[in-house]
């Protein structure tokens, strides 16, 4: 293991770590899990593909797995714990904060880590596990997937939720969003009725 990674590791297991256990997360390796009946809640520490010798970055991705949705929009399966690219909405931790710009934390050795495990801490308590509470409702998820381009989302839940006007509203803006997916998504629409063949 790296210099930088072993920092890293050592400002995560300083506040966030326990802070996290405390709310029900279980660790595995950088992510934290939350598991509940309907979906899974999962807060990723990244780390900089650019981490090399003694500098190095790191932010924190958020995420929530809907197993159902997942299925019912056709995504590939999960075996296990989801990974942050599995989830059924997903953002950083810094645009969804106030200041709505990417964020990230530089280390080396140097660095006072336990400011930033304190900074790191906070900024997790603030903004991720609000928003985690905010995405337990499907409605805002919806919202959520259509402002990041991806309505096709949008339309499964709908569709869950028992809505096929809606689902059918959000497949139409899904082809604008994405035109190159257009004839995958017209498939799942034909597949869902929501199209007609």
């Amino acid at each position: 293991m790296s210099e930088i990674s072993k920092i890293i590791d050592g400002i995560i297991k300083a506040e966030l770590a326990p802070h996290l256990k405390q709310c029900g997360f279980k660790k595995k390796a950088r992510n934290f899990y939350r598991e509940h009946s309907d979906r899974t809640e999962m807060i990723n520490i990244q780390a900089s593909q650019w981490n090399e010798g003694l500098e190095g970055k790191f932010t924190v991705n958020v995420g929530v797995y809907y197993p159902e949705i997942s299925k019912l929009i056709d995504a590939p399966p999960v075996k296990g714990l989801p990974k942050e690219y599995d989830c059924t909405i997903r953002e950083r931790i810094g645009l969804i904060a106030e200041e709505n710009r990417d964020t990230w934390w530089n280390v080396n050795p140097d660095t006072d880590q336990d400011v930033v495990a304190n900074d790191l801490a906070s900024k997790v308590k603030l903004v991720c596990l609000p928003w985690l509470e905010l995405m337990s409702e499907l409605d805002n998820v919806k919202t959520g997937v259509v402002k990041n381009n991806r309505a096709i989302v949008a339309a499964g839940i709908s569709l869950h939720q028992g809505n096929a006007a809606e689902a059918k509203e959000y497949l139409e803006q899904s082809f604008k969003q994405q035109p190159l997916a257009k004839s995958r998504a017209s498939a799942w629409g034909k597949k869902h009725g929501l199209i007609q063949p």
